[in-house]
């Protein structure tokens, strides 16, 4: 055989080598959570199943109420707030700095979601392409993320006075104007003592929010937390990543 002909062949062969090896990345189906959560699995082993999809889901305050309804457990209710966290805190970290960018890579970024049709991911969901730029926020946040924040004047709000005022009957409007004019506490966790992370522990769980629902706080106000929560998680971490080298700063 001719030179050039054999490196023919064999660069022929190894492409077909590579695409045996490399098939392009999937997002995991939200309904293959539940399904897995369905099937008796270990939340361990769903968690390891979302974990190496490398999937995160932009999940509503009232999603989480409607997968542990499904039967999704707590902790695999919690590995998908704090990983829908982490990815926020990528994001704005890229936002801030400068150093990196995913561009439309539509796997690269938390997946929208219909948990009532357990339906998941861009081009299924209705939502903004991947990557889209939006002025003044990280790219990826999801547009119910009331993100960059209206002035709060209000006093602070915690999840037992949003307990409370819904025990003692204030109108759901009443709640959400309160959460939409107050900062929340413990936006941020630290994850106990001996937990080390290189990134922030979400201050609002993902079983915090499906045993709100259980004590009677409406989707309208869950999801209005959520947003909220991720919002202000979102300035926090842009203030932190802003300030880096320049001193500590409190959260």
């Amino acid at each position: 055989m001719r030179p050039r002909v054999v490196l023919a062949t064999v660069l022929l062969l190894a492409l077909c080598a590579c695409a045996r090896w490399y098939t392009p990345r999937q997002p995991l189906p939200i309904a293959d959570v539940v399904e897995s959560s369905k099937s008796g699995a270990s939340p361990s082993l769903t968690i390891k199943r979302i974990r190496d999809s490398g999937t995160t889901y932009s999940l509503r305050g009232s999603d989480f109420a409607k997968l542990k309804a499904d039967g999704v457990p707590d902790p695999v209710l919690d590995y998908l707030q704090q990983s829908f966290v982490d990815d926020l805190d990528l994001q704005t970290r890229y936002w801030v700095t400068g150093e990196a960018s995913l561009g439309a890579c539509s796997f690269c970024y938390p997946q929208p979601v219909d948990v009532d049709k357990l339906e998941s991911g861009y081009g299924v969901v209705p939502a903004p392409p991947p990557g889209y730029y939006q002025a003044g926020r990280p790219t990826g946040t999801p547009d119910w993320v009331p993100y960059p924040q209206k002035l709060q004047t209000g006093p602070p709000v915690s999840l037992s006075d949003i307990e409370k005022m819904a025990k003692d009957g204030v109108p759901d409007a009443q709640i959400i104007d309160r959460l939409n004019s107050s900062p929340l506490t413990h936006v941020i966790g630290v994850g106990g003592t001996f937990t080390i992370r290189t990134q922030p522990v979400a201050g609002l769980s993902g079983a915090e929010l499906a045993q709100l629902h259980e004590k009677g706080i409406s989707d309208a106000v869950l999801d209005t937390l959520q947003g909220q929560f991720l919002s202000q998680f979102i300035e926090t971490e842009r203030l932190r990543y802003q300030n880096i080298g320049q001193g500590s700063v409190m959260h």
